[in-house]
């Protein structure tokens, strides 16, 4: 399925809008990839970033590396001890401007692998929507590209926030239901456009290959631009529910939980037939929301650290309740960089295992009609906060 002229549009904002010179920009892509020689699933993650691109539109400048800006005069005026020398800045902390492309995969073995780039190496083409850096592109029904980091340029580059290895990719997505809706403000917008995607292709991940399979592939695709990144992240996407009550898969089912936003969660879902919405950026408080992370106790004899996420949601008609936990073991603790000069970062733990459940109720006068009860499983589940970096 194509995306909608309302989709095209916005990542045209995101991708083609010169004026916005401050914040950043994040179209990011999940599925599961079957190894092709154990059979085993494995989640990844694409993602195509663009970091105050248009500051220094032909640079790739990353705060975390020192930007030195004593000349051979501040020098000598340094070994003099001169009155001068005291006013030398020996460093510079400028705002980062750059784009990255990153591809990674989850669970307890997780590592990422990043490219950085100047804005000007992004060939744009609107009609039809396609982005090219190289040999690595990205269109309304395709992504491919090719990674090769070495160690020596890891270990030269701990600012590059990344590992070593090697990864390509030839995907083909479509989504499975068209979704138009999501969170818009004048600081940040965010559109899961595909809370059920279907994958197909390949990917080559450190030398193994996976298989990617449109009907065991639980793709999930959305974009979001800000001034910055929400604090706190929380986010929960799931595609993968089987019914309590019925015992069926539920195949028409899918929903993302994004924020936070304005002191409020966003939530949009589809349950089969029925379509729902809690979007914050209504002017009107039509709906509450009640949200946590906490890590669960440690229970005798069960050797398993875990994160527990909750959301609740209520308005007039529905109430819509989620639970999710996942193995802190099989977290992927990754640093995203903050678009301002700060040296601050978003610390985002992240996994693809989750479990859990979701009940849905309509509201009958004062009482409550349970329409659906599911098991969660195969959940996207991340949540961080910004923090000051250990990293200089």
């Amino acid at each position: 399925m194509k995306k909608s002229s309302k989709q095209i549009k916005e990542l045209k904002f995101a991708f083609a809008n010169k004026k916005k010179k401050i914040g950043l920009s994040h179209w990011r892509f999940f599925f599961v990839g079957v190894n092709s020689i154990t059979g085993t699933e494995q989640m990844f993650f694409i993602e195509l970033e663009m970091l105050n691109p248009w500051l220094k539109p032909s640079e790739t400048s990353l705060s975390f590396k020192p930007h030195v800006t004593i000349t051979a005069d501040d020098l000598q005026y340094a070994l003099a001890g001169t009155q001068a020398a005291r006013s030398i800045e020996t460093e510079e902390l400028n705002l980062p401007s750059y784009c990255a492309v990153r591809v990674g995969k989850m669970g307890a073995s997780a590592k990422q692998l990043c490219y950085y780039f100047p804005v000007k190496d992004m060939e744009f083409h609107p009609k039809p929507f396609e982005i090219q850096i190289g040999n690595k592109f990205f269109s309304e029904d395709k992504i491919s590209g090719f990674l090769n980091l070495s160690k020596e340029d890891v270990a030269a580059h701990p600012e590059y926030l990344c590992d070593s290895g090697t990864a390509s990719w030839d995907l083909h997505y479509e989504a499975a239901a068209e979704n138009r809706e999501g969170f818009s403000s004048k600081d940040s917008r965010w559109f899961p456009f595909g809370l059920k995607t279907e994958f197909s292709g390949e990917i080559k991940f450190d030398g193994v290959d996976y298989i990617v399979n449109p009907k065991k592939s639980f793709g999930y695709v959305e974009w979001f631009w800000g001034k910055t990144m929400p604090d706190p992240w929380f986010h929960l996407s799931a595609e993968h529910l089987t019914s309590e009550i019925s015992g069926k898969t539920l195949f028409k089912s899918s929903f993302s939980i994004q924020g936070v936003f304005d002191d409020n969660l966003s939530c949009i879902g589809n349950f089969e037939d029925i379509r729902i919405q809690f979007c914050a950026d209504r002017k009107s408080k039509s709906y509450s929301a009640v949200w946590d992370c906490i890590q669960m106790p440690e229970a005798e004899n069960i050797d398993e650290n875990l994160l527990h996420w909750s959301a609740s949601f209520h308005n007039k008609l529905w109430v819509l309740d989620v639970d999710v936990y996942c193995r802190i073991k099989d977290l992927f603790n990754r640093l995203i960089e903050l678009p301002d000069n700060t040296r601050r970062v978003m610390s985002i733990l992240e996994g693809a295992t989750g479990t859990g459940e979701v009940k849905l109720y309509r509201r009958r006068g004062n009482s409550l009609e349970q329409i659906e009860q599911a098991k969660l499983t195969k959940v996207l589940c991340e949540f961080g906060h910004i923090e000051q970096s250990d990293f200089q």
